[in-house]
């Protein structure tokens, strides 16, 4: 675990405070960095679905758990005009590498997973506001697909800071839920365990692995745990109406289209509470859920 960077319990007091004029949060003022960044591995996890590692000390030290870099080819490769994709940071490793969770949707996505090691892509980031989790407090992830990239990166910095010299007490315990459609397209299971030191709570919508039906089925009543949820946005809205249900505290990590990361484009707006339009790239990704208009 890096020491010179901040840790999972997220944003300052300053960046965590509502603007004044709108009652949202003020963006996240942190100047992301752009470099070109080495591929150092790339591992096949699920169908269609890859794992790849950079080389990127300054984004390694600076990024927290939710928050997510622009990941692309740029102009650099002749006849490919790619514009980056937005990813959460799913890790970081101690010697400055950045882990990355890669699923092919389209022919942006599958040129991106072809990278191979040695080559080079464009990274900006870190971008977006982290997950804030109070220090000790127990923490209770909803990942449905590529949405379990943030747990990753979250769990593992729970683990490391529960095994290091301050003692079990000093991080957070952590209970993972994880859903897929079914098992081809679940995480490897091995490599999960490597990177986070836990085992996820299964559920499959087929039954061909762990519990059969939907993610949200684990989610426990009662419970005083902070409830975090990344995933498609049905998932979200299944997981808005359970927390509102129950009482729990939620934070969601949407998913929205990103052309630039950095609020220019607003093509990732979502609907605020107050019936304003809010930009995710700079205002989330990460959200209380009441600060966001949900259907009933």
């Amino acid at each position: 675990m890096l020491t010179t960077r901040t840790d999972l319990h997220g944003v300052s007091g300053a960046d965590s405070r509502a603007d004044h004029r709108t009652g949202h949060r003020a963006p996240h003022r942190v100047t992301p960095c752009r470099s070109r960044a080495r591929v150092t591995s790339r591992r096949r996890v699920a169908d269609d679905t890859w794992w790849i590692e950079l080389d990127s000390p300054e984004i390694a030290a600076a990024s927290q758990p939710g928050q997510f870099v622009m990941f692309g080819l740029g102009l650099e490769e002749p006849g490919v005009f790619l514009l980056p994709r937005p990813f959460s940071v799913a890790w970081r490793s101690e010697d400055g590498r950045v882990g990355l969770l890669l699923r092919v949707f389209g022919e942006g996505t599958r040129r991106l997973a072809r990278l191979e090691p040695g080559d080079e892509a464009l990274l900006l980031g870190p971008l977006g506001r982290p997950f804030r989790v109070a220090p000790g407090r127990p923490i209770e992830c909803v990942a449905g697909g590529v949405g379990l990239a943030p747990f990753i990166f979250l769990t593992a910095e729970a683990t490391a800071a529960s095994n290091s010299a301050a003692g079990p007490s000093a991080g957070a315990s952590v209970r993972l839920l994880y859903g897929e459609r079914s098992e081809r397209l679940l995480f490897d299971s091995d490599l999960l365990h490597e990177l986070t030191g836990v085992t996820p709570e299964l559920f499959t919508e087929d039954g061909s692995a762990g519990r059969r039906g939907f993610v949200t089925a684990g989610i426990e009543d009662g419970s005083e745990a902070l409830l975090l949820a990344c995933g498609p946005t049905p998932m979200l809205h299944a997981v808005v109406r359970l927390a509102a249900e129950r009482g729990r505290e939620l934070q969601v990590s949407v998913e929205e289209h990103m052309a630039c990361g950095i609020g220019t484009c607003q093509g990732c707006v979502v609907p605020g509470a107050d019936g304003s339009w809010i930009k995710s790239c700079v205002e989330g990704p990460v959200f209380d859920a009441t600060e966001l208009t949900w259907p009933i």
